[in-house]
C-alpha cells in the first residue's frame, strides 16, 4: 500500500514539476494592462521624491460616485476623476456615456487635489475624507489612504493588439 502513495506522490510531483510559477514570464497575456505599468503608489512615491506626481495613467473603470468616475489600478487603489460641474451638466454625462466597469483606459486629467483620511489623537482613521486642494502636503498625500482627485481631460480605451486563441 505504501509504494502505490509514494508512486501516485512522485508522479503528481513530476507532472507539475513543468509548470511556471510566473505566468508572465513566458509571454503569455496576463491582461490588458502590464503588470509594469507605474502604480498609483508609486506616483505617490514619485512626488515625494521629485515633487510631480503623473497626470497620465492606465487604469480599470470601476464607476460613477457622485460628481467622479472612479478608476483604480493593479493594486486596487483608486483615482477620482471629476468629470462635471454639477448633476445638471448633460454634456459631461455624454462624454463619459461610453465607459464599461473594469475595462482598461488610458486617462488623462488635471490634478486638482486629493481626498485626505486623517487619524485623530486615538490613532483612529476618519471614515470621512477631507478634500484638500493644491499645493499637496506630501506627508498627507504620501499617505496610503489617500486618494488623488483629477479634472478628466480624456480617455482612450486600452486595446490589445496580441490575439487570443
Amino acid at each position: 500500500m505504501n509504494w502505490r502513495v509514494f508512486t501516485s506522490l512522485l508522479i503528481f510531483l513530476f507532472a507539475f514539476a513543468r509548470i511556471p510559477i510566473d505566468a508572465e514570464d513566458d509571454g503569455r497575456y496576463t491582461g490588458s494592462i502590464a503588470r509594469s505599468e507605474k502604480r498609483i503608489l508609486d506616483g505617490k512615491a514619485d512626488f515625494l521624491k521629485s515633487g510631480t506626481f503623473p497626470l497620465e495613467w492606465k487604469l480599470f473603470f470601476k464607476g460613477k460616485q457622485g460628481d467622479f468616475v472612479v478608476f483604480y489600478d493593479l493594486n486596487g487603489d483608486e483615482i477620482h476623476y471629476r468629470y462635471r460641474r454639477n448633476k445638471f451638466d448633460l454634456d459631461a454625462e455624454v462624454f463619459v456615456k461610453d465607459l464599461f466597469s473594469g475595462n482598461p483606459y488610458r486617462v488623462k486629467g488635471e490634478w486638482i487635489g486629493y481626498y485626505f483620511y486623517s487619524v485623530d489623537e486615538r490613532g483612529k482613521r476618519s471614515s470621512l475624507p477631507t478634500p484638500k486642494k493644491l499645493p499637496a502636503e506630501p506627508k498627507e498625500f504620501a499617505d496610503r489612504q489617500s486618494v488623488p482627485i483629477f479634472k478628466l481631460i480624456e480617455y482612450i480605451e486600452v486595446r490589445t493588439d496580441d490575439l487570443l486563441y
